[in-house]
């Protein structure tokens, strides 16, 4: 698949049902700040997603294959933006797509001035973390205990990780 044939927009609660699809897949709910539950009582948690930043997603064919959420901070960090919510479709991973949607929008904010691009990930999501190193990212501090998932016994630390925009 070439670059090409994807887009990169912003979301829209249109896109409501392939984002859920997404988000409360088996194998990325566990690394989202959410749990997996139905569509009803995600719809709030949705709209409150969307209002905490700009919702992109990348689509392939018409199909979302990607998202995550641009949130930009304001006054003496309006340079700096925090993304959250990252997530490709399961049947996407692997092929070359996430990093391909991650630089679009790593460029994208650039060019609106942004010069240290922050986000977090869960330290046993080790797959998300080496991704997150190959994009340029750096581990910058680990947040002890931070998350506590349903039915598990145990708290997560959270990686912030920080790429530097040049």
């Amino acid at each position: 698949m070439t670059n090409t044939e994807f887009t990169l927009r912003l979301g829209t609660h249109a896109d409501f049902d392939s984002l859920y699809a997404i988000y409360m897949h088996g194998s990325v709910n566990p690394y989202l700040n959410f749990e997996i539950m139905d569509k009803k009582s995600f719809e709030p948690i949705f709209n409150e997603l969307r209002q905490s930043g700009d919702l992109y997603v990348y689509e392939h064919d018409k199909k979302i294959v990607a998202t995550c959420i641009a949130m930009r901070l304001k006054r003496r960090a309006q340079h700096v933006a925090t993304l959250g919510t990252l997530a490709t479709h399961p049947n996407f991973q692997g092929k070359g797509i996430g990093s391909q949607f991650i630089q679009k929008i790593i460029t994208l904010l650039k060019e609106q001035g942004i010069k240290r691009i922050d986000l977090f990930a869960e330290a046993d999501n080790l797959k998300a973390i080496h991704f997150y190193k190959k994009m340029g990212f750096e581990l910058e501090g680990v947040l002890k205990k931070y998350f506590l998932r349903e039915n598990e016994n145990k708290y997560i630390d959270e990686h912030l990780m920080a790429l530097i925009v040049n």
